[in-house]
């Protein structure tokens, strides 16, 4: 009987291969930025927001690049800007949105995120890839 569930399960994590949706590839992600530099002077303030290209002076973006979001004081968000949805696809980059700064999308597949990252309009079925931050003082060092 267990070699049965076993064997269902299998076929259950399966699935079929329209239902796949393909991960985000792997990139290392190693940057260290200071809040304190203008370039990130949105960092200062609860719900600001900054993207930082995947290769640069602050170091190794992943692979689009990383959006930084000031949570509060002292708490800090960091996303992968490769979209979830068809992360192949050369257009499936999510900035911030250039309007309103309230939340990301897709231009691409128009999937929309909040700032926290979780999915709140569009195709996209899993929320944007997350990253660690460690916060000291003003230097944000953001790695996975």
């Amino acid at each position: 009987m267990g070699v049965g569930l076993a064997l269902s399960g299998l076929l259950v994590a399966c699935g079929s291969k329209s239902d796949a949706q393909p991960q985000i590839p792997y990139a290392p992600v190693n940057i260290s930025i200071s809040t304190a530099a203008q370039e990130y002077a949105p960092l200062r303030f609860d719900n600001g927001a900054v993207s930082i290209p995947a290769r640069g002076p602050a170091g190794n973006g992943g692979v689009k690049g990383v959006i930084v979001v000031r949570q509060s004081a002292g708490i800090f968000l960091a996303f992968e800007r490769n979209c979830p949805y068809q992360p192949y696809d050369a257009c499936a980059t999510v900035s911030l949105d250039r309007n309103s700064r309230l939340f990301m999308r897709d231009s691409c597949c128009t999937s929309q995120f909040d700032l926290k990252g979780q999915v709140t309009g569009g195709p996209a079925p899993l929320p944007l890839k997350q990253y660690s931050v460690s916060v000291q003082g003003n230097l944000l060092s953001i790695t996975n």
